[in-house]
C-alpha cells in the first residue's frame, strides 16, 4: 500500500528521503512514507523542507523521528542539529496542518500531513518509551511504526506496560532475517532491536538454512500483525528488496 523510506539510518549517508519519496510518487504513483529526522536540520530548515514536500513533492505522509546520532555513522566530526526531537517535530507538523509555522505565524494554505512516529516496543527503559509515545500522541501523532519484532510476546509486553490498546493505529515492523550472523549483529549492535534467544538458537542450529528460518519467522509475524495490529511493514535485507515479496507470499 505504501513505500517506507528511511532517512540515513545509522547516521550513514543515503539519498534524501523526501526527494526519493517525491520521485517515487511522481514516476511510479506509489504512496510513500518518508522519514524526517531532526538530526540534520534546524527548525527553519525542517519547515522549509516540509513545505516543499507538501507543495512540490506531493508528499502526504511523514514519519517523524529524532534520528540516529552521527557518532554511530561514517562521517567523522559530523554533529547533529537536534533543535527539537521527534516530539517537537510532531508538534511542528501539527502546526503546519493548522496553517501556522513554528512561531505561530500564518503560512497561508495549511498542509494536511498524516503524521507518523516511531515506536520501540522492546526498549530497555519501557516506562520511558511509553511516556514518550503518549507525548507523541498528545502532540498530534496519527499512527506509529514499530522497530521490528520477532515474537508476539514482545508486543504483548509493551501493551501491558501501556495499559491497554494503543490510542492510534500501529504498524508492526517485520524483518526477514537472512543468516545467523546477521541476526546476532542486529541483536547485539543495533539499538532498538531485540531478537529472542529462541529465534537466535533456531537460526544458529539451522546453519546454511538459517535464511529459511528467518523467512518463516517473518511470515508468522506478518500474519499475526495483520490480525492483532493495524498492519505491518516489511524491512527487506540490504540490497535484497525482493525478499519483501517472499514474506507477502
Amino acid at each position: 500500500d505504501a513505500v517506507d523510506i528511511n532517512n540515513s539510518p545509522m547516521a550513514r549517508v543515503h539519498l534524501d528521503a523526501i526527494l526519493m519519496a517525491a520521485a517515487i510518487e511522481r514516476d511510479l504513483g506509489f504512496e510513500t512514507v518518508p522519514h524526517v529526522t531532526t538530526r540534520d536540520a534546524s527548525v527553519m530548515g525542517l519547515q522549509a523542507s516540509l513545505l516543499g514536500a507538501w507543495a512540490v513533492g506531493g508528499i502526504r505522509n511523514i514519519l517523524a523521528v529524532t534520528g540516529d546520532p552521527p557518532r554511530l555513522g561514517d562521517q567523522p566530526g559530523s554533529q547533529g542539529v537536534y533543535e527539537v526531537d521527534a516530539i517537537g517535530l510532531v508538534r511542528l507538523l501539527e502546526h503546519l496542518n493548522r496553517g501556522q509555522d513554528w512561531a505561530g505565524q500564518s503560512i497561508g494554505e495549511p498542509t494536511n500531513f498524516t503524521i507518523g512516529v516511531a515506536l520501540t516496543p522492546v526498549a530497555t527503559d519501557l516506562d520511558l518509551e511509553v511516556a514518550r509515545f503518549r507525548q507523541k500522541v498528545e502532540a498530534g501523532a496519527q499512527f506509529a511504526m514499530t522497530q521490528p519484532i520477532f515474537d508476539p510476546a514482545q508486543w504483548e509486553t509493551f501493551l501491558r506496560r501501556l495499559g491497554g490498546d494503543p490510542p492510534i493505529p500501529i504498524l508492526i515492523g517485520v524483518w526477514p532475517l537472512s543468516s545467523y550472523k546477521q541476526a546476532a549483529r542486529l541483536h547485539h549492535e543495533v539499538p532498538g532491536i531485540v531478537i529472542p534467544e529462541a529465534v537466535l538458537e533456531r537460526m544458529r542450529t539451522a546453519g546454511a538454512e538459517a535464511g529459511t528460518v528467518g523467512l518463516e519467522v517473518a511470515r508468522s509475524i506478518y500474519r499475526w500483525a495483520r490480525e492483532h495490529a493495524a498492519g505491518a511493514y516489511i524491512i527487506p535485507p540490504f540490497k535484497r528488496f525482493e525478499d519483501a515479496l517472499l514474506v507477502l507470499g
